[in-house]
């Protein structure tokens, strides 16, 4: 395999102007050489990745595998992953070293698939001429759905098309989570969620948007000593602009409490991670200088399910170190790289974050994190999916990695769940109030 790194655009900063928009003879290429998405819909030269082909299936059912006859190209382990580290981020190759013994990566033919809904497509395309960031780079304008900028000029804008990408209406369902120790112990916490998105909704309009992104439920459901824990989030678009609602409910205390903005670096999951790493990132980005470096090959986590598998228990996936590298799935993909620096003027637990954003899906597929020392630390992965049937291409499965401590955190697991998720599940705002969060706490579903 031959490396095709292409660095070519400049290094961009938070913009002082708005930007976005670009002239309708470049986004006349939406839908031609690129794809409606704004992806390159050829391939790669050397035919390692393929051009763009949609995947839409009714009949799509939980366990199945459209890839499930392909064979792993090669695997990487400690003794041959020098081999192929042009194509690898500084967490993968951290990996190797951490866990020489045990860690591989199974690579397997490449497969680009990402399907959306028709009206999300046609949004997306109108999008490359309306859409606008507002000056601070905080929020946007001018459209309520679809990809705001598929054709970037800039790092803000690629990092934006990942926080509002495409997960439906909404959605609700089980999920499972877990923060392991050094010697691979762990305890599993179920928690149940619903999720209604403003952005994204069909109904919505640039002038009704009223700068909302997204509502959510969710409630702790075990183990025992944390059943009932219930939160309730107003989360905005611009979250400078207007800061996030949150409550809390204690159902040991019978107690709902509003409390400040829960983001940036606050620890999450046992202080394995921060807040704003949650879905990989979920912003907001004012604490940081954002460069764009360009479109990089590189080998990440894709179509990744077997991690999905209801033949698997929890115990199947989550060992000692890293999860059970023999049901990942890695192929070689054309991804967006952002480097983020955080600000001099302000602070962050992290000095340096490196997101690679998957062209097809706008997905934050995988991170590298280096502490205040300029060490690296920690390294996030996001094992995804496309569900042909709905169609919408999920970062699901995450996975991060605390290099310095041996520790890891896995989160949106579902192998176990009788119930799958309902996607395109949707509430009207008034549902997300503070007088329902204790109601919700205490119902059975």
């Amino acid at each position: 395999m031959r490396s095709r790194l292409s660095w070519s655009l400049p290094l961009l900063l938070l913009p002082a102007l708005a930007l976005g928009k670009v002239s309708a003879e470049k986004a006349s290429e939406l839908g031609t050489s690129l794809t409606p998405v704004g992806a390159e819909a050829a391939g790669n030269a050397d035919g390692s990745i393929p051009p763009w082909k949609p995947l839409v299936l009714q009949d799509f059912e939980r366990g199945d595998d459209p890839y499930e006859d392909d064979k792993p190209i090669v695997t990487l382990t400690a003794r041959n992953y020098r081999e192929y580290e042009q194509w690898l981020t500084e967490g993968q190759k951290a990996l190797f070293r951490t866990f020489p013994e045990t860690f591989r990566m199974p690579v397997y033919p490449s497969h680009r698939a990402a399907a959306y809904p028709d009206w999300f497509l046609t949004e997306t395309r109108e999008n490359a001429t309306r859409a606008e960031l507002s000056e601070s780079g905080h929020g946007f304008c001018c459209t309520a759905q679809g990809f705001p900028f598929p054709i970037p000029t800039n790092g803000i804008e690629v990092m934006w098309n990942h926080i509002m990408r495409y997960n439906t209406s909404g959605y609700r369902g089980y999920v499972a989570s877990a923060a392991t120790t050094t010697g691979g112990d762990y305890v599993i916490q179920r928690s149940y969620l619903e999720l209604s998105y403003v952005y994204n909704n069909q109904k919505a309009t640039a002038e009704t948007l009223d700068n909302q992104n997204v509502y959510v439920m969710s409630k702790v459901v075990s183990p025992a000593s944390k059943a009932g824990a219930s939160l309730l989030l107003h989360v905005p678009l611009d979250r400078i602009k207007q800061t996030p609602g949150v409550w809390s409910y204690s159902a040991a205390q019978n107690r709902q409490l509003r409390i400040g903005e829960v983001g940036y670096d606050h620890p999450a999951f046992d202080g394995l991670m921060t807040q704003d790493q949650i879905d990989m990132f979920n912003g907001p980005l004012d604490r940081y200088t954002i460069k764009l470096l360009g479109k990089r090959e590189m080998l990440v986590p894709y179509n990744s399910y077997q991690l999905y598998d209801d033949d698997l228990d929890y115990k199947d996936i989550i060992q000692p170190g890293h999860i059970n590298q023999d049901v990942t799935r890695y192929e070689k993909h054309r991804v967006w790289v952002i480097e983020a620096h955080t600000r001099a003027d302000t602070s962050h637990l992290y000095k340096k974050r490196v997101f690679y954003v998957d062209e097809d899906s706008w997905i934050v597929l995988a991170q590298d994190i280096y502490d205040q020392r300029d060490e690296f630390w920690r390294y996030s992965e996001s094992h995804s999916v496309n569900f042909p049937n709905v169609p919408v291409m999920i970062n699901g499965v995450q996975v991060h990695y605390d290099l310095q401590s041996r520790r890891y955190v896995i989160l949106n697991l579902t192998n176990e769940e009788d119930e799958l998720i309902e996607y395109d599940w949707k509430e009207d705002p008034e549902y997300f109030t503070p007088s329902n969060l204790k109601r919700f706490a205490r119902r059975r579903r």
